[in-house]
Parts: C-alpha cells; sequence; structure tokens
C-alpha cells in the first residue's frame, strides 16, 4: 500500500511514456505519492516519553546540583580523621568537638590505632592525620613522637611509657605501613596479599608494557587496518565465506560425533578383550557415557543439518544482504565513526556521572559524639537519590545507544530506498536531524525498558550475594533461575528494540508501533530471519577471531626476538583485546546495517510487486522473491527505457 512521503528520487523521464505508453511501472515511477525512503512528513512521536524523559534529567541535575553543593569528595580522596578533620587541608571546627577545625595541610596521610579491628568487626578506631606513614617497627616513646601518632591533645616530648598503653595512642608495637590511596596500610597486608598475587610478576608485566609501547600500538593499528580490510573483503567474498563458514561447522559437528562414537568404539572394544574379573568399578559406566555423548552429539548433529538443509536458499539470502552492506558502507563510510562518537559521548556522561556520585555519596552532616569524636549523618532524601542517580547512568547510555542504531537504520534506508544510489547528498545527517527532531521520545521509551530490566537484574544480583552462603539453598536457586529469565527477557527485548527503531527511522511511527510491526515481520520471515542471526553472527564471529589470531601471530613475531620483554604474552594480551575490540564495534555496524538491509527488504517486498509498482531492492536481492523472473524483466525494460529517454533529452538540448 502506497505511503505518503517526500518526492521521489527519479526525475521525469521526456518521451518515455509516448515511447512505451502500456508499460506497467512508467507511470508509477513518476508518481508523486510513491513511496520513496524514510518519509520525510512525519511528526514528533511519544511525545509524553519525551517530557517525562526531560523530566527525570531535570530531576538529575537537581540532584548534581544539591551533591555539588553539599558533598565533601575529599573524604574519600584524602580521609578524614576520627575529629572530622580532613588530611592535607584546612578545616572548620565541628560544634562540641575540641579537636575539629585543626589544620592538616602538613598531615596528608590518615593513620589508623587498630585497622585489624576495623576490618574483622567493623568498629570504629580512632584515625589521625600524619605527616608520613611509619616504615619502621615503632615501640619506645621516642619512635611515636617522631611521627605523632598519638591524639592531637598530647605534644610529642609528652609521650610516656604509660601513655603508650592508654586510648590516647595506638598500641605498640605498630608495624611498618606505607601510603596507598593517602592512607597508611599495614605491609603485613600488602605480604598477605603477595600469597596470593605475585607481585613480582606484576612488576615485570608493568616494565614490559612501558618497554614496548611503541610496538603495541603499532598492532593497534594493524588492528584497525585488518577490521577495515575484513570488511572489504566480506562485501566481495560474502557468498564464499558464508559456506566456508558452514562447511567448517558441518565439519565440526561431524567430526565431533565421529570422535565420540570412535571414543565409545575403543572402549567397548577394550572393555570386551578384558577378563571380567579385571573390569574395574568405572569401565561400564564410562562406556555408558561415552555411548550417551556419541548418541546426543549425533542427534543434535542431524537435526543442525536438517535446518541447515531447510536454510539452504535462505543463506544465499543472507550472502546477498552482506554484499549489499558493503555497498551501503562504501556509499557511507561515516557510518563506521557511529560507534566512536558513541563512545566517547557515552564516556563523557559516564565520567561526570561518576564525579557527581563522588559528592552525592559523600554528603553528611558532622555530628558530634559523646566521646567527643565526629560522625557524619546522611541526609535521607540525598541518600535514596543515589539509586536514582545510578538508574539515570542506566537509562542515559541505552539511550545513546538506541539513538544510534536509529540514526545508523535511517541512513541506510535512506539508501535503500533511493533510485538513484549516486546522489544521496547526506543520508547520515538527514537521519540524525530526523531521530533528533521527531524520535526522541520514542528511544527513550525503549532505552526504558531496558534499563529497567538491567536494574531488575542488579537488584536481583545482589539479593544472590547477600544471601550467598546461608542456609536457605531453594531461594538461592529460585534466584538465579528469575535472573537466568531476566538475561534472556532483556536479550529479546534487545533485540526488538533494534528493529523497532530501523521501523521507526523509516516510517516514523511510535514506538509501540513501531515494535509491532517489527515483530510481525520476524515473526513472518522466521526462517529467514533465523539463518541471518545463525549463520552471519557465526560468520562475524569468524572475522573477529581472524583479525584477533593475525594481530596475534604478528605480535609474536615482534617480540619473540627482542630480549627486553621478559613476558611478551602480556602485551600481545593488550593488543589483542584491542584488536577484538575494534573489530567487534566496526563488525557491529555491518551487523546493524545488515538487519535495516533485511527489515527494508521485507517492506520493498510487501508494498510493491516488481511490476506494477517496482522494487526498490537491487537485483542481487530480487532473486529472492516469489515474482522473481518478472520483476526483473521489468527493472530490465524501465532501465532501458530510461536510457532511451535519457538519450532522447540529451537531442533535444543539443538541438535547442
Amino acid at each position: 500500500m502506497p505511503r505518503k512521503g517526500k518526492q521521489p528520487a527519479v526525475q521525469m523521464v521526456v518521451g518515455a511514456d509516448s515511447l512505451y505508453p502500456n508499460l506497467p511501472g512508467i507511470q508509477e515511477e513518476t508518481s508523486s505519492d510513491e513511496f520513496a525512503g524514510p518519509l520525510t512528513k512525519r511528526k514528533s512521536q511519544d511525545v509524553v516519553c519525551c517530557f517525562i524523559f526531560c523530566v527525570f534529567w531535570a530531576g538529575m541535575a537537581y540532584v548534581a546540583a544539591m551533591a555539588l553543593r553539599y558533598g565533601q569528595p575529599e573524604r574519600l580522596l584524602h580521609g578524614v580523621d576520627s575529629f572530622g578533620n580532613v588530611c592535607g587541608r584546612d578545616n572548620q571546627e565541628v560544634q562540641g568537638v575540641p579537636l575539629s577545625g585543626m589544620d592538616m595541610s602538613s598531615k596528608p596521610s590518615l593513620f589508623t590505632f587498630d585497622p585489624a579491628a576495623a576490618m574483622i568487626d567493623g568498629g570504629r578506631p580512632t584515625m589521625i592525620c600524619v605527616a608520613r606513614c611509619p616504615n619502621e617497627t615503632l615501640v619506645t616513646p621516642s619512635q611515636y613522637a617522631e611521627y605523632e601518632l598519638c591524639d592531637y591533645s598530647i605534644y610529642p616530648e609528652f609521650y610516656t611509657v604509660l601513655l603508650l598503653a592508654s586510648d590516647s595512642c595506638p598500641t605498640p608495637p605498630i608495624t611498618p605501613s606505607f601510603t596507598l590511596l593517602n592512607r597508611c596500610v599495614p605491609k603485613a597486608l600488602a605480604d598477605t596479599a603477595t600469597t596470593f598475587i605475585k607481585t613480582d610478576w606484576i612488576q615485570l608485566a608493568l616494565a614490559d608494557i612501558e618497554t614496548s609501547w611503541r610496538e603495541i600500538v603499532y598492532l593497534c593499528l594493524i588492528a584497525l587496518a585488518l577490521s577495515v580490510i575484513i570488511i572489504v573483503v566480506i562485501r566481495f567474498c560474502a557468498r564464499l565465506l558464508i559456506w566456508i563458514s558452514v562447511l567448517l561447522f558441518v565439519a565440526g559437528s561431524l567430526g565431533g560425533s565421529g570422535y565420540l562414537w570412535y571414543c565409545w568404539y575403543t572402549e567397548n572394544r577394550i572393555l570386551k578383550e578384558t577378563p571380567e574379573e579385571d573390569h574395574g568399578e568405572t569401565d561400564h559406566e564410562n562406556t555408558k557415557a561415552f555411548l550417551t555423548y556419541a548418541l546426543v552429539a549425533s542427534s543434535i548433529t542431524v537435526i543442525l543439518l536438517l535446518i541447515l538443509l531447510v536454510l539452504a536458499k535462505r543463506l544465499a539470502l543472507v550472502a546477498a544482504l552482506f554484499e549489499e552492506a558493503g555497498k551501503v558502507l562504501a556509499a557511507e563510510p561515516f557510518l563506521l565513526l557511529q560507534p566512536l562518537w558513541t563512545f566517547l559521548v557515552t564516556l563523557i556522561l559516564v565520567a561526570g556521572c561518576g564525579y557527581i556520585l563522588l559528592y552525592l555519596i559523600t554528603v553528611g552532616e558532622a555530628t558530634s559524639r559523646e566521646d567527643s569524636t565526629v560522625v557524619y549523618v546522611e541526609d535521607s532524601f540525598l541518600h535514596y537519590m543515589r539509586y536514582y542517580f545510578f538508574f539515570g547512568i542506566l537509562w542515559g547510555t541505552q539511550f545513546l545507544f538506541a539513538f544510534e542504531q536509529c540514526v545508523t537504520a535511517g541512513a541506510v534506508a535512506e539508501w535503500f530506498f533511493a533510485r538513484d544510489k549516486q546522489h544521496l547528498g547526506s543520508p547520515l545527517m538527514k537521519s540524525f536531524t530526523r531521530v533528533l527532531r521527531y524520535h526522541l521520545g520514542s528511544i527513550a521509551f525503549g532505552s526504558l525498558i531496558i534499563a529497567l530490566v538491567m536494574a531488575a537484574r542488579i537488584i536481583l544480583g545482589y539479593i544472590q550475594t547477600r544471601l550467598h552462603g546461608t542456609a536457605n539453598q531453594l531461594a538461592q536457586y529460585l534466584l538465579k533461575c528469575l535472573q537466568c529469565c531476566l538475561w534472556l527477557f532483556e536479550k529479546v527485548l534487545r533485540y526488538l528494540n533494534r528493529n523497532a527503531y530501523i521501523e521507526i527511522a523509516i516510517y516514523g511511527h511510535s514506538f509501540c508501533k513501531s515494535a509491532h510491526r517489527a515483530f510481525t515481520i520476524i515473526v513472518s520471515n522466521a526462517l529467514r530471519v533465523a539463518a541471518i542471526n545463525s549463520v552471519g553472527n557465526f560468520l562475524l564471529f569468524l572475522c573477529k577471531i581472524a583479525v584477533t589470531a593475525s594481530v596475534v601471530v604478528i605480535g609474536v613475531e615482534f617480540f619473540q626476538n627482542n630480549p627486553e620483554v621478559n613476558f611478551y604474552a602480556v602485551p600481545i594480551a593488550l593488543a589483542a583485546i584491542f584488536a577484538y575490540t575494534v573489530c567487534h564495534v566496526f563488525l557491529s555496524v555491518y551487523e546493524m546495517v545488515i538487519d535495516t538491509l533485511f527489515i527494508c527488504f521485507c517492506e520493498d517486498c510487501e508494498m510493491n510487486d516488481g511490476m506494477a509498482k517496482p522494487y526498490f531492492m537491487s537485483r542481487n536481492l530480487m532473486t529472492f522473491v516469489d515474482n522473481a523472473r518478472q520483476a526483473n524483466h521489468h527493472a530490465q525494460v524501465r532501465k532501458a527505457v530510461r536510457g532511451r529517454g535519457e538519450k532522447i533529452n540529451r537531442m533535444k538540448l543539443a538541438t535547442v
């Protein structure tokens, strides 16, 4: 059914109607009512959700302002003693606490009298600010005086043996400590940690990274180049790569099943040749286990082979979509930079919100206690605002990811539904403008759903950690099942949202209507979707592995003869992680392009018939529609007519 939209990209061909007046499709190509890509005449959708999103972030701004006004992140960064003094700075006096309001500019480190008691029973030991942490064992008053480790009210020259035995000083002996994040940490704790972590290995690994940073940068650049090359290879060799991946999958399945049958045969033969009195207790069990594994693997292999047989024609469609995706990226190369902008904006968002959280969790009023020490009383409202702010981070990041997907889908749809793909203008900028102007509410709606499910999973995870080690095994089992269900539910929602954003980019409908439309298309094309998501994702995974493996091999050649590197596995591992990440980012764009092309292909099949209403799809995709031969014939005739008309136009212009 035709939908009203912008003017078609195909111009009126002078002379075409007179040459072929009865040719189907000529009049329709020049009709102003023809659907010609993402609709430009659209209106703002899900305005209520957009309003809620704006109000939510206005609340985030208010909470941030309150946190910046009342928060004291210095308490976390520098530490605060038992009397309300922040180490390393001048302080204000707390009413009722004589030792508060002291200038600690010359004492930047926080020392705890009894750190073990605080770690074991969660008590509140006395803490003071010191100029430096003791790096030796302290026993005598003179040694204590050198570091000024007693109460501020006692001058170092008055330190005595009796004083050291009182609550005003830490109980001797004082073990050596080192400074970590402006805190004095006993070296005994570090020695305990070294029993689990080999610090020598860590130091050597860090030294290797410092020595080989140039080679790591070279490997990262190689990974970037290989990622671009793999995209080009996929475009021109998609069919070959897909069938190779299918053959590898089939060979792996058959080989695994055959190996299990061989193991069962070997175990069974040995069992028969061995006298029964020499049989072990587990010999029969092992033979039965191999037989069970072989039967299960063979059944799975047969099922998978039958599925591949059913999906054979759909695999050709997957290959065609991969080739078309390569054409899209060649026409719109800036699509590959979309994840970069999203990553930078997301990084700024998370860093900014993390900075505000430092203030938010340190909001509290200093109150004196009976023992003349200070306790910080949290504001109940701002305490709960931490969770509000954390949810805002989840919603904001998912909003940015959804925005990127919708913009990418709009640019790809602009290319797909263009008759003249050589003069597209700037489809990416057009899509960005449309989404920013009309669909922020829809994106806010979709991202809110994902954020709510993520928050539910985090809450369940927290409950699981609290119940860990308890005797209530049934509750733990139910929570694990619920966690698994929520994980699966989130995956399904993400996939549905992804396709809903594609429909939004094409037609400009609301989120719910677009999600319903996307769900209908997915269900009606279930086999095609299965082929794309299975074979396509497997091929993309193989590409990621290929790029990562190539970087590892090149890295081994770089480092194996380098005597300055102790463990060349460390820099190679860093380069491999970067290579996989970069390739994943590029191929995620490729995956989004393929999904958008598939939805556009389905929409094109529904709204056009290839004859009276010509398809927008290329001839490569036209072979997968029911009336492929007739549609291809009409497309060739229209192309010939269009060329004949353009030739006549040029002749008329030359005559004039």
